[in-house]
């Protein structure tokens, strides 16, 4: 008698759970953890003021199309937030009063936050660190770095925070002459040309131009800052930069920036766009 009422409970208990088991499938799947919805900025234009003159960040290629990776980023990141960015070559002396005039929507070129910035502007999260270098030409024997710079003529752009770092190493007698032009391959242009000793430029660009212009410049030491990049908006446009910061947050975690970072700064070779 035990035997058959063991047996007959564990034939109830089977039956049981296999109802159990047709009532879970027949109900719908718990859904998986959904990723984090994005702000939806309802397929706007977005204007794009960039200074199309800064390889491999923006540059315009031989189809007269411009490419780079903060245009790669930019249509990743309206893709992401429903925008579209267009991007207009914009001079860089300038570009920040015409962003605050409202002729654009944002600037996107390679821009360094800094606190005397953010007074006047806001900046999205950063997408990019890096560090200041010496460019040089690749004979160059002399400059081995930052220290040899005392009584050469270096080349900036003018306005960029590398014009501010070559402007202050020359008040304390680092550097000798500081030659300012409107855009930094016209400050490459006159390293080549011997017109000058050095160019101090962003870490990233310095790839870029080494890239474009192969076996005549090299960097010479280690980067001597360390800096951010970012998303630059009008003062109080918290929507942009709420989506910005939301679909660069997810680019971060997919990869996404890692992969950009690769095609342009890794991969990239002149004349393949």
């Amino acid at each position: 008698m035990r035997t058959r009422w063991l047996i007959g409970l564990i034939v109830i208990f089977a039956l049981a759970l296999a109802g159990c088991a047709r009532q879970q499938a027949q109900q719908p799947a718990a859904p998986a953890p959904e990723a984090a919805k994005l702000p939806d900025l309802g397929g706007r234009e977005l204007r794009i003021a960039s200074d199309t003159t800064y390889p491999p960040f923006e540059f315009v290629d031989k189809n007269k199309n411009i490419v780079g990776f903060d245009v790669d980023m930019m249509n990743e990141i309206c893709k992401r937030v429903n925008c579209k960015a267009t991007f207009v070559p914009t001079a860089w002396d300038g570009i920040f009063v015409a962003l605050q005039q409202g002729q654009f929507d944002a600037v996107v070129s390679g821009v360094t936050i800094t606190e005397e910035r953010k007074k006047t502007m806001d900046f999205s999260d950063p997408y990019l660190r890096y560090g200041q270098v010496v460019l040089v030409r690749a004979d160059e024997e002399r400059i081995k770095g930052l220290e040899d710079l005392k009584g050469m003529t270096v080349a900036v752009q003018t306005g960029t925070t590398n014009d501010e770092t070559a402007t202050a190493l020359q008040k304390e007698g680092k550097v000798g002459a500081v030659k300012r032009y409107d855009t930094f391959d016209l400050a490459v242009a006159a390293l080549i040309n011997k017109d000058v000793d050095a160019v101090i430029i962003d870490s990233p660009a310095a790839d870029g131009f080494k890239a474009a212009n192969p076996g005549k410049l090299k960097i010479a030491g280690e980067p001597f800052t360390s800096e951010a990049l970012g998303i630059v908006v009008q003062k109080g446009n918290t929507e942009l930069l709420e989506a910005f910061n939301a679909a660069l947050k997810q680019m971060k975690e997919d990869g996404t920036l890692d992969r950009l970072y690769q095609k342009w700064f890794v991969e990239f070779k002149p004349g393949q766009q």
